[in-house]
């Protein structure tokens, strides 16, 4: 995370707002004057030791900055985090995404985590089976979302540990990577007193990467000792199916209690992903094709770790290559409470292109072109009008499965040369699904890749290309928001032309001169475009000079990054101004005897303002969640 002005200011007002005030200042200072020991700290932030030993504890506690002390000096420095200061903001998104994909008793599990930073076994198991007062006998009710006895804990953080949900701590956890692989890139590299360095530099960094990565997948151990135990946990949610969530973990292997676990934020933004990925596939095509989409998801990231390759060594998914699913295996994952024979459209077999549809592509695309004629892909064999896998398919069936060419007219296209049938489809279930495969695979945006046949179609996802996609969409919004339909289009002709002479710029775009250059100006003026001087000879005259107009991508990302840490830390503070106006009447609501009856405790003045704060204060979180979605996208999906 590049730590702006705004940035950091955010993440100590987090940090203020959840922890309080002297971890707060603890932090400033660790971000205003980087690397420190607490001599350094006492000196900048004019507190006592003994003071900043407590709240450097409640920092690393939570995980928000790291340490390291010398074994040589013995004198521990520390170095803000700012990457887990700033997922404090979605925790309330990372426990509603565990609630949809895993269950109650999950999500209950992971939001203690958050509360908790880091907790021992034992001291987790104290603290739920503390919660109940009624005796349990080693029983419970797997559909209450308690977690009310022992084995029950082990079984619920058996399986979020199996899906990197929760990781395992260590001494180590606590050192910065960079930190980590400078010191290791050194020792790599390091030559005896008077010997040359004739290694071979692709050995050593191969070398090096070997040792980064094993380092890195330390706190997976467990993981891979509960998969050997316990099975995958792709085949332990396949289980439950038809099976309560206890009877699937029952023989759940025990863990020890002096183990600490934390919350895994790398494997939460991939879950966090994935439903972005699936809200954006819902609103182009349709709320059944984003489900199936999501199933899809789903499958693909069971062994992927983090969103985006690991800046230090390049790596995205710890040695792993791209994988694909089956539409069988998609159909078994998929909810059967999915109507999958909903949102798509019906045509006649003449007009259905099955060669298309069906087309198979190995590789994936240049982002840029959107021709297929350049791939190297190459259909499946036809017989007769169609593409089939099975002998016995009928020319029906066939029809069903090829059809999403013809659905995406139905969303719009082209709707006129589109017949829809009243009848029910006589295609089975998965030529149903395989069309809202076919549909996201031949969508603009690229959802899926049609990669392979086997088990009626291999699909995977390339997520650079996709969230490339999105990123564009999300930048187009922002741009047509501020600067109208003619700013985006500006903006656009320069995308695709780069560098533009702004004589050209007219005739491009269809508009007045006079309207380009104030649009282009007032563009410039916030920093989404720039120009490039040319002068044609040593006069330098404006006459003789040519002015090219460009789109910087890069630079108006991270400009719209640090606006959108300054709107999030505006609303923040407007919602501690509200707060400290009405810090009576919250402090009165806290109480014990009023918590659950306010309307009957309060006067009707008192409960109007109550009600008004509420509403203001849901309004200003929700700009903020909407805020930090824009922000994923841009910088860690």
């Amino acid at each position: 995370m590049l730590v702006t002005k705004h940035a950091a200011e955010l993440c100590a007002l987090l940090v203020n707002d959840l922890f309080g005030e002297l971890p707060s200042r603890i932090l400033v200072a660790l971000f205003t004057k980087g690397r420190s020991n607490i001599t350094q700290l006492a000196r900048h932030t004019s507190l006592d030791p003994r003071i900043l030993r407590n709240g450097l504890g409640v920092l690393a506690q939570h995980n928000l900055l790291y340490h390291y002390t010398d074994p040589d000096t013995n004198v521990t420095s520390y170095e803000a985090n700012p990457d887990s200061c700033y997922n404090l903001v979605r925790s309330g998104k990372i426990a509603e995404v565990i609630d949809s994909q895993y269950g109650t008793a999950e999500r209950n599990l992971v939001q203690t985590l958050i509360m908790l930073g880091n907790a021992r076994v034992a001291d987790l198991t104290h603290a739920f089976t503390s919660r109940t007062t009624r005796p349990t006998n080693g029983t419970h009710d797997p559909n209450s979302g308690l977690i009310e006895s022992e084995d029950y804990l082990n079984t619920v953080l058996s399986r979020l540990i199996q899906a990197e949900i929760v990781e395992t701590v260590r001494l180590d956890s606590f050192r910065s990577l960079a930190e980590v692989y400078r010191e290791m890139d050194a020792d790599v590299n390091r030559t005896a007193p008077g010997e040359k360095a004739t290694k071979n530099k692709v050995e050593n960094h191969a070398l090096l990467v070997d040792r980064f990565r094993d380092f890195r997948d330390q706190s997976k151990s467990l993981k891979r000792q509960l998969d050997r135990f316990n099975g995958p946990v792709s085949k332990r949610r396949k289980l439950q199916n038809g099976a309560s969530h206890a009877d699937s973990f029952s023989d759940s292997a025990p863990l020890d209690p002096n183990i600490i676990v934390r919350v895994n934020y790398e494997k939460c933004l991939v879950q966090l992903r994935n439903q972005r990925l699936a809200e954006f596939a819902a609103d182009a095509l349709g709320e059944v094709t984003g489900q199936v989409y999501r199933a899809l998801l789903e499958m693909l990231t069971t062994q992927l770790s983090r969103c985006q390759p690991d800046p230090l060594i390049g790596d995205q998914t710890g040695g792993q290559q791209q994988v694909a699913v089956t539409s069988v295996e998609i159909l078994e994952h998929l909810d059967e409470i999915v109507e999958v024979q909903n949102g798509i459209g019906k045509a006649p077999k003449e007009k259905i292109d099955f060669q298309s549809a069906e087309k198979v592509k190995a590789t994936p695309l240049d982002y840029e072109s959107d021709s297929d004629d350049s791939d190297s892909a190459q259909a499946p064999p036809r017989r007769g009008p169609a593409t089939v896998h099975d002998e016995s398919e009928s020319d029906d069936e066939v029809v069903e499965r090829a059809q999403p060419r013809t659905a995406q007219q139905a969303n719009g296209v082209a709707r006129s040369r589109v017949k829809f049938e009243d009848e029910e489809s006589h295609g089975s279930r998965l030529d149903q699904m395989r069309q809202h495969l076919l549909l996201l695979a031949e969508s603009r945006h690229r959802f899926v890749r049609h990669c392979g046949t086997h088990g009626r179609g291999q699909w995977t996802v390339d997520f650079g290309q996709l969230m490339e996609s999105l990123r564009e969409a999300e930048m187009d919004a922002y741009i047509e928001h501020s600067f109208g339909r003619h700013g985006l289009r500006l903006t656009r002709i320069l995308r695709e032309k780069g560098k533009l002479d702004e004589k050209m710029l007219p005739s491009a775009a269809l508009m007045k001169k006079s309207d380009v250059q104030g649009k282009m100006l007032a563009m410039q003026m916030a920093g989404l475009v720039d120009v490039q001087e040319v002068p044609k000879d040593n006069s330098r005259l404006a006459n003789r000079t040519l002015f090219f107009w460009f789109f910087d991508g890069e630079r108006t990302q991270s400009q719209l990054l640090d606006d959108i840490y300054k709107a999030m830390l505006r609303c923040l503070q407007t919602l501690q101004v509200e707060r400290h106006k009405e810090r009576n009447i919250l402090a009165f609501v806290e109480r014990k005897d009023v918590k659950g009856k306010e309307e009957e405790v309060m006067t009707a003045e008192h409960y109007n303002k109550y009600t008004r704060h509420l509403e203001e204060q849901k309004k200003l979180l929700g700009q903020v969640m909407r805020l930090d979605d824009m922000a994923a996208i841009f910088r860690d999906y």
